[in-house]
């Protein structure tokens, strides 16, 4: 049965249907002119050179890393508490993913990171999580290159520079629940380097002269159509979720569980709201009878799908968190419901203990 309140869903309306409708009058379906637009728009918010758009934020991230020259016998360092994609994307290039313990905010611990280089690291990749901003100041020092995944944080600020802006190469997320879609799937990779630019855009494309490596990883016009709509929304988006986010902080105030806040010299994006409580899968259980969907933000983390062990604080987030719903187009109402079964649950959990 599909729950009343949802815990993520898009943000659509008629602008996204008009483009829609015009690239599918246009009769240009295949990458063209709206991908191109697309591209230079997203280079332009972060202040880049450029951007390759992708099928997906997961094959971004593949083409990112082999542009970076990643390859077999080469390690990564990925934060462990992530999205398996992140994982997949490492093992894609034939590299070996090598999981770093986080901060109690998620985002991946600066001197575990720096004690995990060798001379095999290639690269770190960077998840700013739920939408907060990792210490980039700090991890931009480390002797490897940065890949910032913004898949959560597209429109956050660190120092007053965009989220994306830091690394030696960005990837985006584009699916259907992501800051923006474009409309259902879609990535992007960009750089301050033409030449890393020029490397990912030869390898996302099949086709074409020379060998090498080649991947059908293009994106459509009716996708870039609907990021563009999309895109220029994003200020809008983003000042719904941070009135929701401090919505949520006044009525979970006091209630008893953790409430997430912004590190200093950031501006979250509030992609999730997620909570913290050694009960949280009661919390989950009461919201869940009452048609409120809520998830385990991660839903293994990297090192447990990889039978590793000694990651004490990724352990101790995938016990106790949990995101609640958190999107423009939830209400003032849906919210405040929300948070009510939040303390009816914290009721039923002083209880049962």
């Amino acid at each position: 049965m599909r729950p009343r309140i949802r815990h993520s869903r898009p943000t659509l309306g008629p602008l996204e249907q008009a483009a829609t409708s015009r690239v599918l009058a246009s009769g240009q379906l295949a990458a063209d002119e709206e991908v191109r637009c697309f591209e230079a728009e997203v280079a332009g918010l972060l202040g880049l050179a450029g951007g390759v758009a992708t099928s997906s934020g997961t094959s971004a991230l593949h083409v990112a890393l082999l542009a970076l020259q990643v390859g077999s016998g080469d390690e990564v360092l990925v934060p462990s508490y992530v999205c398996s994609a992140v994982l997949h994307a490492v093992q894609a290039t034939g590299a070996r993913a090598v999981p770093v313990d986080v901060l109690p905010n998620g985002n991946v611990n600066l001197d575990l990171a720096r004690r995990a280089v060798t001379h095999r690291t290639r690269a770190l990749v960077v998840t700013h999580a739920f939408g907060t901003p990792a210490d980039l100041q700090a991890l931009t020092s480390l002797p490897v290159p940065v890949v910032e995944d913004v898949a959560q944080a597209l429109g956050a600020r660190y120092r007053g520079r965009p989220v994306g802006s830091f690394g030696e190469v960005t990837v985006c997320s584009f699916y259907a629940t992501k800051m923006i879609t474009s409309g259902g799937e879609g990535g992007m990779v960009l750089a301050r380097d033409p030449a890393l630019l020029g490397r990912v855009r030869r390898l996302r494309t099949s086709d074409g002269g020379g060998g090498g490596q080649r991947f059908n990883y293009r994106m459509t016009e009716l996708a870039a159509a609907v990021g563009r709509v999309q895109l220029a929304r994003l200020p809008e988006f983003l000042a719904a979720r941070r009135a929701l986010a401090a919505a949520y902080g006044r009525a979970l105030a006091d209630c008893g569980v953790e409430l997430p806040t912004a590190p200093p010299h950031t501006d979250p994006a509030w992609y999730r709201y997620v909570v913290r409580h050694p009960r949280a899968a009661v919390l989950w259980r009461v919201l869940r009878r009452a048609g409120v969907e809520a998830k385990r933000p991660v839903r293994r983390p990297l090192h447990r799908i990889l039978g590793l062990h000694g990651f004490p604080v990724a352990e101790r987030l995938h016990a106790t968190c949990l995101s609640l719903p958190l999107y423009p187009s939830l209400s003032e109402a849906e919210l405040q419901e929300v948070a009510n079964l939040v303390w009816q649950a914290l009721e039923v959990s002083s209880v049962v203990a």
